[in-house]
């Protein structure tokens, strides 16, 4: 045994890799702290509130990580007993009252005490006995109904107690409609008691978990129970996962991994799901104080998880970590599925730690690791990310972050939200996060402005006047990174200011030939290092970071990516994503053309027609090269090449259709022959 802390090392070592280093996690969950912060206005105008869960907010990045958002409206509570009822209007709110008597534990029935004002939670309605029940299967197919309504996903169907799709092509997300309450329920009391004892976690979690509730998701403990909705602790779950130190969290991940790679390979409807491994790590954490969490102790912890694991399966009994008496093996690891079960742990269970090997995350490393006793494995965290690779996993946020700006009012709400962040002592992760967001909101508001400035005048007005517009875009390129410029551009190209246009382009093009660029993961890290030595965060962002140009469905931002924009939105996809370079080329063309400069138009165009058939995916990712190609045909056509056009188009359907814009391809093929 005396090999085990260093392969616990190793693995610890591997992990952070794949996973996250304690400052990447920490990263991840501080950015989107402040982005659901600002972001909070968002669904006022869908009478909804809004939250993340699953792995990916609880900071976990690996294939295979889930994205679960939770959903409910805000003026219905649910109370856990009749005097909590006067804690609310009942003019503002509907109040809903839970029912344990008869059912499994950790499941519930609610009784509306007043009415509703929502049309989906009216019509969920089932009347026994003169009192008002919601039925969970009922709500739970009403609001899959919204999801295919708004065209999120042409392929919405009912997984559970969520509604799943696809989100932009890119990965299934689950949407879980659900209620809220802002008690605790007597049935949890005794897990506060039971933590205190344990001393795990601290009194300052355990309070703030109370303070937060919990919600009831629409499902019930079988099929048929149509009017029982399940307690769900995802909230706290999510604050244990925070409370939890590296090796710890990396313990969680280790199991999620080894379940993935190892217990559930091939199997299409896994028995065994995440959730369970969350469960034991939970125990292990709260009831095993016999090691330390290190790194030297990693495996011995998976181990204690992993017997913890075989002995829920053997007696089939899984203990939901707030509510004991709630076996969540009750109805899924019975008869010949427990023998099965059991059979593959236990085979396991007789390889030992060997079974790792059997990963395809940490077998080969594992592998090194044993036959090269002389390898050395260090844990310390410089050695295993450098500082370059931690500024990129910050940057790697702000490429996922997008939202719109559909009102004034809306604006308003962002923006007080923005100030209340600011007034915080916020960490250099979060201001470099509230930084970005302000320049996207600015931006993402000044094309606002502009659709309802173009909707009440006249088209063909040339606007020379510097305009609220303009103003909110040159705050946003100030705030924001290094291509924001190329909003700007598009403004004035948009405003035929094709000069301006062309003075913004220089401008992106100087900073975007930088060569301290980072765009997604590619950047030459002793340049990087070299001229963002002592810089701040924000500063580091505004002259390195390069993102794609975000084309929302809502907004006009050019007038020749009209078509592509609507057809995208009518399939399902709301944003078009544009690598900068081929925007910067084709705004060159643009008005270069407009201003009748043929020949710098004509070098622009084979500058374009070069980047796209030599990059490698450096700067038109694979998945952005239908638009990419498209663009350099609609450049083509415009110039009348018209067979170079046609090849062009013909080289956007050849590509993954990411973007959806097929039928806009066709129909500007078909334009050619008229």
């Amino acid at each position: 045994m005396e090999h085990i802390p260093r392969l616990s090392e190793a693995v610890y070592v591997v992990l952070c890799r794949k996973i996250g280093s304690p400052t990447q996690v920490r990263i991840r969950r501080e950015v989107m702290d402040t982005m659901e912060a600002v972001k909070k206005p968002v669904f006022i105008r869908r009478s909804l509130n809004k939250m993340m869960s699953g792995s990916r907010r609880e900071g976990l990045r690996m294939k295979g990580s889930d994205t679960d958002y939770m959903f409910w409206p805000p003026d219905h509570k649910v109370i856990c007993d009749l005097s909590q009822i006067s804690l609310y209007r009942i003019s503002q709110h509907t109040v809903i009252l839970m029912e344990y008597d008869d059912l499994t534990p950790g499941f519930t029935r609610l009784s509306l005490l007043n009415p509703s004002n929502n049309e989906k939670v009216i019509s969920s309605c089932i009347e026994i006995n003169n009192n008002i029940y919601l039925s969970s299967t009922l709500f739970r197919d009403n609001y899959l109904r919204f999801v295919q309504t708004y065209n999120l996903s042409s392929t919405s169907q009912t997984h559970g107690p969520c509604a799943t799709f696809c989100h932009n092509n890119t990965r299934d997300v689950d949407f879980a409609f659900c209620l809220q309450s802002p008690h605790w329920p007597a049935i949890a009391l005794p897990w506060k008691h039971r933590c205190r004892q344990q001393s795990w976690p601290s009194d300052v979690v355990i309070s703030d978990i109370l303070r937060s509730g919990f919600h009831v998701v629409p499902i019930g403990s079988t099929p048929g129970s149509i009017l029982e909705w399940r307690i769900s602790f995802s909230l706290a779950e999510q604050k244990l996962v925070n409370a939890m130190n590296h090796t710890q969290f990396l313990c969680y991940g280790l199991l999620k991994i080894f379940l993935r790679e190892v217990v559930n390979l091939n199997e299409d409807s896994p028995v065994l799901c995440s959730y369970f491994t969350k469960t034991a790590v939970f125990w292990v954490i709260q009831t095993n104080n016999s090691l330390p969490w290190t790194p030297e102790n990693l495996l011995p912890h998976f181990w204690e998880c992993f017997k913890l694991l075989i002995n829920w399966i053997f007696f089939g009994e899984c203990p939901n970590f707030f509510i004991p008496i709630n076996n969540m093996f009750r109805f899924k690891v019975t008869g010949s599925i427990q023998t099965v079960l059991f059979n593959k742990f236990y085979e396991l269970y007789c390889k030992g730690i060997s079974s790792l090997l059997l990963s395809e995350t940490l077998g080969l490393f594992l592998s090194q690791v044993i036959l090269n006793r002389t390898l050395r494995v260090c844990t310390d965290e410089n050695s295993i990310v450098t500082n370059t690779e931690l500024d990129i996993s910050l940057f790697e946020k702000f490429c996922a972050y997008s939202h719109k700006v559909l009102s004034v009012v809306e604006f308003a709400a962002f923006m007080k939200n923005i100030e209340i962040e600011i007034c915080k002592r916020l960490t250099p992760n979060k201001e470099a996060a509230l930084q970005f967001m302000t320049s996207e909101i600015l931006r993402n508001t000044a094309m606002l402005k502009l659709c309802d400035e173009y909707q009440n005048t006249n088209r063909n007005r040339v606007y020379y006047k510097a305009s609220y517009v303009s103003r909110l875009l040159k705050i946003s390129c100030t705030l924001g990174c290094s291509s924001d410029i190329l909003y700007l551009a598009m403004y004035f190209y948009k405003t035929c200011r094709f000069e301006p246009s062309l003075s913004c382009l220089h401008k992106s093009q100087d900073r975007m030939s930088n060569p301290c660029i980072v765009y997604y993961d590619h950047v030459n890290e002793n340049m990087y290092r070299r001229c963002t030595v002592g810089m701040s965060l924000c500063h580091k962002m505004r002259i390195a970071l390069v993102l794609d140009i975000k084309l929302h469905s809502e907004y006009t931002y050019i007038d020749e990516l009209i078509l592509e924009q609507k057809t995208s939105e009518e399939n399902g996809i709301d944003i078009l994503l544009i690598p900068p370079l081929v925007m910067l080329h084709m705004l060159f063309i643009l008005n270069h053309h407009r201003l009748g400069d043929t020949i710098r138009s004509q070098q622009s165009l084979q500058d374009l027609h070069t980047l796209l058939l030599y990059d490698e995916g450096v700067n038109v990712p694979i998945y952005e090269r239908d638009i990419s190609w498209q663009i350099l045909g609609i450049c083509q056509q415009i110039f009348g090449d018209f067979p170079g056009a046609l090849e062009s188009y013909q080289h956007s359907l050849q590509q993954n259709s990411f973007h959806k814009i097929q039928e806009a391809t066709l129909f500007r093929i078909n334009s050619l022959s008229q």
